[in-house]
């Protein structure tokens, strides 16, 4: 039992305003050495040392795993103060995913995996073992509650816009969340609160924090962490740091302590023994998500945000869109295409690093690259980008391809190709698994859909559609959409008298929808691999059927697809047939090179990457920043139309217009007697470029 003295502490603790301060800190890895730099200097640094000469502040503050790693190589001194506001007890250090995974999308395993990882990087740099975690993106799943507890998690903190609307909810009290018999404290994230951050003079949250009612056996507990970066954002860092209201802001708590008090978390768990509500929390439905999803949000500019909150956009997610829908956060891996492929990726590699026996070496090497794949920003849309940002895509697919070598054990792995539900359709894919590369084909279009060259881990096929978003401009909805995801050997049957310029604007009409139809499975051979599909279309919505069988063959170092097409009707067929094929290249357009029918590359062969030729027999893509090179041999001598996919997407608050992919269509004028049947192959080589 406690005596008077104990008593007395207990309610004049209680009586007192709780505030848990702080920042989460977060940098993609696809971009860390080209903004972190900028980071440091204009948020990182300015908030530490705001911190340090404010020892009567306490802070709880995150720093994702590959963002501490960059600190401690190119600015130890950042490490060195940070250790020793941990060592006076002016700083709680958060844990988490060491890769800021979207923890209820990766297995269980690696969920405890990650979280350990990061437990156990901040025990040895910092003497201590973090008792809380930090939840990426703010996605939660109550399932969520018994991984915490296993990898010794005993509080998170989650946005208050989260929790459902509940009498017993209340944004200033922490609550418990279950899970299988195991349990976690969660704190609300005041978000109304840190809206006004920066936003209104420093008193004012102040009186806001004050008006808060306290009282017997009822403790008031705020949370506010803010996004640290945020802080440092152009005119944000000159209010912050040069107009100095941050440090106002520590100055006005500082002379509230006759009723409001910083407090840890972890220290205020251990001073406290209450009873708390516990909440299922259902998974979040911020409406900004939501209308990213849906499409159904009007315009708006990112950009007014104040940037600093921590709702899933940086600070615009506005109110909890229980009113608007139901839909759930996952439906992203469905809008976009990619985020689903990009998913099913990591999923095939997590079952092949799970398959390891005996090799502690080689499975550890391949679950830390696949832990580091995880990482939440490429997966959806994202205040970054995220999907449509081809740098994150790109790491992403780098570090999953990296995870799945490491799987493979030297002299004794073999190509192979199999088929396996990869992306959980419902159906079965074709993954071939070579020595140089993996190549993947999809029934739906009967489509190349990845494309691995092992030696560089690039996916030449991590390629993005145009999307229609609510953001577009006018500009942007003018040059039009795509029906199709923008994949390899995609088949098309285009009319004669159209116009090419009105395919590429999406207003081609007037041929078969071969890229949405399902190519039936004719034959599967292993030795050596092919996979032979087929399809029937019919021309300008008549009885001219035609039968399309296509059978992709691989090699060491090579693929050839195979056409034969067969007029089953009683009339001549006269079609134009294209093989359409996205490549994904740098987006320094200096480092990608073009060339038509040479076999040497040759500056005088090179060409415009857009543009419309006649008699090509061959075009070679030169990826100088990799030093790979692509060559494309055709049976018949063909008209190829090259042109440039660009996308516009909203990151950082802008509109940006960027390079996704390189776009070739080789095509032939094909005309057919009735009953007959006509060939027609493309053989694709990949490689080293000489000069490498």
């Amino acid at each position: 039992m406690l005596g008077y003295g104990g008593l007395l502490y207990l309610r004049l603790f209680m009586s007192k305003v709780k505030l848990i301060f702080g920042t989460c800190n977060a940098v993609p890895s696809g971009e860390i050495d080209l903004q972190s730099e900028s980071a440091y200097q204009t948020a990182l640094k300015p908030f530490i040392t705001t911190i340090y000469n404010h020892p009567e502040i306490l802070a709880t503050l995150y720093y994702t795993g590959p963002l501490l790693e960059w600190l401690e190589k190119k600015h130890p001194e950042f490490h060195t103060v940070l250790g020793e506001l941990i060592s006076r007890k002016n700083v709680e250090i958060l844990g988490g995913g060491y890769w800021e995974p979207m923890l209820p999308l990766i297995p269980t395993p690696d969920k405890v995996g990650q979280i350990e990882a990061m437990t156990t990087y901040l025990r040895k740099k910092f003497g201590k073992r973090s008792r809380g975690g930090w939840i990426p993106g703010q996605i939660w799943e109550m399932h969520l509650a018994s991984s915490l507890h296993t990898s010794g998690m005993d509080y998170v903190f989650l946005s208050e816009r989260i929790f459902p609307k509940v009498p017993r909810f209340r944004p200033d009290a922490p609550v418990i969340a279950e899970n299988q018999g195991k349990t976690i404290l969660v704190f609300p994230i005041m978000d109304s609160l840190t809206d006004q951050f920066l936003q209104v003079p420093p008193d004012y949250i102040l009186d806001r924090l004050k008006k808060l009612k306290t009282g017997k056996d009822r403790e008031v507990v705020v949370t506010l962490i803010l996004d640290g970066l945020a802080l440092g954002t152009n005119d944000l860092h000159t209010i912050c740091y040069e107009e100095k209201w941050l440090e106002r802001f520590f100055d006005a708590v500082a002379r509230a302590r006759d009723w409001l008090e910083c407090v840890h978390p972890g220290r205020y768990l251990r001073n406290t023994v209450l009873p708390r509500e516990k909440i299922y929390i259902p998974a979040p439905t911020y409406d900004v998500l939501m209308h990213w999803l849906r499409g159904s949000q009007t315009k708006q500019n990112s950009s007014s945000s104040t940037g600093i909150s921590n709702s899933l956009s940086n600070g615009a997610a506005g109110k909890s869109s229980q009113d608007i829908t139901k839909a759930s956060y996952r439906e992203f891996l469905a809008k976009y295409r990619e985020s689903g492929l990009l998913y099913a990726k990591m999923m095939y590699v997590n079952v092949l690093s799970n398959q390891l026996k005996g090799d502690k070496y080689r499975k550890k090497n391949a679950k830390e690259e696949l832990w580091r794949g995880q990482e939440h920003h490429a997966y959806w849309h994202g205040p970054n980008g995220g999907i449509c940002n081809s740098r994150l895509r790109h790491s992403t697919y780098s570090t999953l391809i990296e995870a799945e070598k490491a799987t493979r054990e030297r002299g004794i792995f073999k190509a192979a190709l199999t088929s396996v539900d990869f992306d959980m359709d419902g159906n079965k894919e074709y993954l071939y698994s070579g020595l140089i590369f993996n190549a993947y084909i999809h029934p739906v279009g009967g489509v190349l859909f990845e494309l691995d060259y092992l030696s560089v881990s690039r996916n030449y096929l991590a390629t993005f559609s145009k999307y229609p978003e609510n953001y577009h401009l006018q500009e942007t909805v003018e040059l039009g959409y795509d029906s199709y995801s923008r994949h390899a050997f995609l088949d098309h049957i285009l009319d004669p008298e159209e116009k090419l310029t009105d395919f590429e604007q999406g207003s081609y009409r007037k041929f078969d929808k071969l890229p949405s139809k399902r190519y039936r499975t004719l034959e599967l051979e292993r030795d050596p691999p092919r996979v032979s599909l087929a399809c029937s279309a019919t021309l300008n919505r008549k009885e001219e059927v035609l039968d399309i069988y296509k059978t992709f063959s691989f090699r060491r170092s090579s693929l050839v697809v195979d056409y034969t097409f067969s007029n089953l009707s009683q009339e001549k067929l006269t079609f134009l047939w294209g093989s359409e094929t996205n490549l994904a290249l740098t987006e320094n357009e200096e480092m990608r090179s073009v060339f038509l029918n040479v076999a040497d590359l040759l500056p005088a062969g090179e060409v415009q990457e857009r543009g419309t030729d006649k008699e090509v027999n061959s075009w070679t893509v030169l990826d100088r920043e990799r030093g790979v090179v692509m060559d494309f041999q055709l049976s018949e001598t063909a008209g190829l139309w090259r042109a440039l996919v660009f996308v516009d997407y909203h990151a950082d608050g802008e509109l940006h217009r960027k390079y996704q992919s390189n776009f070739f269509m080789p095509y032939w004028l094909i005309d057919l007697k009735p009953k007959a049947t006509k060939c027609l192959s493309i053989t694709m080589k990949i490689g080293r470029h000489k000069s490498r």
